[in-house]
């Protein structure tokens, strides 16, 4: 955008608001040019995946271009574009959350079918890979596992017998089965493959 001469300074927001609120849609695209990096730099301090945020501060100037009659005349465009990111940032990271707690209540699952032996889950791909996996584990690994899923032990009780904190079991057991589903995930696409 070419500076504007000294007599004729540069619309302050409020007026580009105006002009788009009047009919004007290409007004919006100065308000994006002035306020993009900041949006965007907020978004990537409070949600740091570059993709995420990139689409989170697109969603952002949609949502405030279709929503820009709900803008207080006199309040702050800025101040408002951040509250719709940081609204947008929450909403992600609450899905993230649930979606990663879905998964562990599932990995959870099924480790403990497979360590009681109950072989819900062994006509899946999955249930037989993950069989596979579990056999690939080094033996402490394996025995952690055991004493979690299969005995029912808590991560208290396990730590009291190992002498480890229950910290520290909490966040091996969760690497265990990071590490899990990335083997799986690699035999479910090597399965693809081959078929």
């Amino acid at each position: 955008m070419a500076a504007c001469p000294p007599d004729f300074p540069e619309p302050t927001d409020a007026e580009f608001v105006a002009r788009v609120r009047g009919g004007e849609p290409d007004a919006f695209a100065p308000l994006v040019r002035r306020h993009l990096a900041a949006v965007r730099a907020f978004v990537a301090m409070k949600l740091p995946v570059a993709h995420l945020a990139d689409e989170i501060t697109h969603e952002s100037f949609v949502f405030a271009f279709r929503n820009l009659g709900a803008l207080n005349a006199a309040g702050s465009f800025r101040a408002w574009l951040r509250a719709i990111a940081w609204n947008l940032v929450r909403k992600e990271l609450l899905r993230f959350a649930r979606e990663q707690a879905n998964l562990s209540r599932l990995e959870r699952a099924q480790l403990a079918d497979l360590a009681t032996g109950d072989g819900r889950g062994a006509a899946s791909d999955e249930a037989t890979f993950l069989e596979d996996c579990l056999a690939t584990l080094p033996d402490d690994s394996r025995q952690l596992v055991q004493e979690r899923y299969q005995r029912g032990l808590s991560n208290d009780e396990i730590a009291a017998a190992t002498g480890r904190t229950a910290e520290w079991v909490r966040v091996t057991l969760f690497r265990i089965r990071a590490q899990l589903r990335q083997c799986i995930s690699g035999k479910l696409e090597q399965a693809a493959h081959e078929n």
